[in-house]
């Protein structure tokens, strides 16, 4: 084997290649009070799950994306680009080193505590606790909760802010007009912003 791919691969660390990536493609999800599991915002809580985020990001399972990129482009497709799997394979295989102690990994990106789209101007809470049982199925539930708009409003973003992120799978958030029963509208123009892990 050529000796030039070796050294190549031995050269990726954390603190030079990785973090960059992380950042870029996971912390957002991935770190304290978010919907990852385990944060990946610093080489000592990422190390332990190296070999897992290979895999992960190996069989493409993370990032989450689930558009299909044979119909069109997305601004915010958080797939990794092949270089990047590429990286946090070779840096795995390598051992997962954080490299140079003299050179600090770029810090993670900033985020408004407790938001990713900024301060709200309306925060709208569903106004009642729900017991999540140890086991068993639940069945979809339904909350209807008032805006207390007195007059048309645009809505420039939305963010769901679940309180219990490890029992929540997803929630859906849909419009319904004043004085119409129907609030599931065929067009998807109801639909106002939904959350699930990744999404």
């Amino acid at each position: 084997m050529p000796v030039a791919p070796l050294l190549a691969l031995a050269a990726v660390t954390y603190s030079k290649d990785i973090a960059p990536i992380l950042n870029r493609r996971c912390v957002s999800c991935h770190r304290t009070g978010e919907a990852g599991p385990m944060s990946l915002a610093a080489y000592k809580d990422v190390r332990p799950w190296a070999k897992a985020i290979r895999e992960a990001v190996l069989t493409r399972r993370m990032p989450v994306w689930l558009a299909d990129p044979a119909h069109g482009q997305f601004r915010n497709d958080r797939r990794l680009a092949q270089p990047e799997i590429d990286a946090i394979t070779a840096w795995v295989d390598a051992g997962a080193p954080e490299g140079d102690a003299t050179l600090l990994a770029p810090p993670p990106p900033s985020f408004l505590d407790g938001w990713n789209i900024g301060k709200p101007d309306l925060v709208v809470d569903i106004g009642t606790d729900f017991e999540v049982p140890a086991e068993g199925v639940v069945p979809y539930k339904y909350f209807r909760v008032p805006s207390g708009f007195t007059e048309d409003r645009w809505i420039e973003a939305a963010e769901i802010r679940p309180h219990q992120r490890a029992q929540v799978h997803h929630v859906i958030v849909f419009l319904q007009e004043p004085g119409n029963p129907n609030f599931l509208g065929g067009d998807g123009s109801s639909l106002l912003v939904g959350f699930a892990p990744g999404e």
